[in-house]
């Protein structure tokens, strides 16, 4: 069952990969309209994203869920990131970023609906939330050196940060949203896989298949999917956690490949976007041997 749910992942950011390829090859869209196609998905679509995420009903059952699951998603993101800057520090940026950022929006959420039920897609809004303000903040900071990504100025008007506030008092206060605003919020959200996908596409358009063989990717790789997981699965097992669906979304997030949003963090800061290209295909691919053995090892375990 999982494998069948990553195949059909994989086909689909596979064609919507080709409609890039094609665009770019044909001359339909440019190096700078790539560029600020980026920033669109950077600066408005991810933050709809999260916005939306939190647009659900209150109880004080899904509070308790939601905080266990911001508490647990935290630890795997701290130990994702922590591993990653003991292997690569700054001295391999992209090396890094890739092995700290996994796929939790377009392949873990469906991980989660298939193995939990509709339940784990709340579980898992938290693990896209911190990930997309990790990436924004630290993640930045990872490819450019810039301090001031970190500091409490900066992250205080970062996209991502506001469209977290917004979603967690949307969430609180119970106020009801208006039809229009959700569906419009839910329109935007939808553009997210498939602009960052087409990007994809465009950046593969330039990048010579040889990239595709380079050895630094495969370390790369084992850590972002068999590393990391391991150690995430270690330490969740040893702490006492009351619910274990909740561990298991923030698990199953942490299983996964590494993030396509790499590619446009790694054009719009001018780092080695095609290295980037290389470690979300071959990451990919692979993630459909390692993501069923190691959800099967947390189903042992956990």
């Amino acid at each position: 069952m999982l494998i069948s749910i990553l195949l059909r992942q994989i086909a689909i950011m596979a064609l919507l990969m080709a409609v890039g390829i094609l665009l770019s090859r044909r001359g339909f869209l440019s190096p700078q309209g790539t560029k600020d196609l980026g920033a669109i998905l950077l600066r408005i679509i991810i933050p709809c994203v999260i916005v939306k995420s939190y647009i659900t009903t209150y109880s004080r059952e899904r509070l308790l869920e939601l905080a266990l699951s911001a508490g647990l998603a935290l630890v795997a993101f701290i130990l994702a990131m922590g591993i990653a800057y003991l292997v690569y520090g700054k001295r391999r940026r992209i090396e890094n970023f890739a092995a700290a950022f996994c796929n939790a929006g377009f392949i873990g959420i469906p991980l989660a609906q298939a193995v939990i039920g509709d339940e784990g897609v709340f579980y898992m809004a938290a693990s896209v939330a911190l990930l997309n303000l990790f990436q924004w903040t630290y993640g930045v900071y990872i490819m450019t050196d810039r301090k001031d990504s970190i500091r409490a100025k900066t992250i205080v008007k970062n996209p991502v940060v506001i469209a977290i506030v917004v979603g967690i008092a949307l969430f609180l206060s119970r106020l009801p949203v208006p039809g229009i605003l959700t569906s419009t919020l839910g329109y935007i959200a939808g553009m997210n896989t498939p602009v960052a996908m087409i990007l994809m596409g465009t950046y593969m358009a330039k990048l010579p298949w040889r990239k595709l063989l380079d050895k630094r990717a495969y370390g790369c790789v084992l850590l972002r999917l068999v590393v990391i997981p391991a150690v995430v699965l270690a330490v969740f097992w040893a702490l006492p956690i009351s619910n274990q669906n909740v561990a298991l979304a923030a698990y199953l997030a942490a299983v996964t490949p590494v993030g396509a949003n790499i590619c446009v963090f790694a054009q719009q800061y001018d780092c080695d976007y095609e290295f980037s290209v290389v470690t979300v295909c071959l990451s990919t691919v692979l993630s459909i041997v390692t993501v069923p053995l190691m959800v099967s090892l947390a189903q042992m375990v956990m």
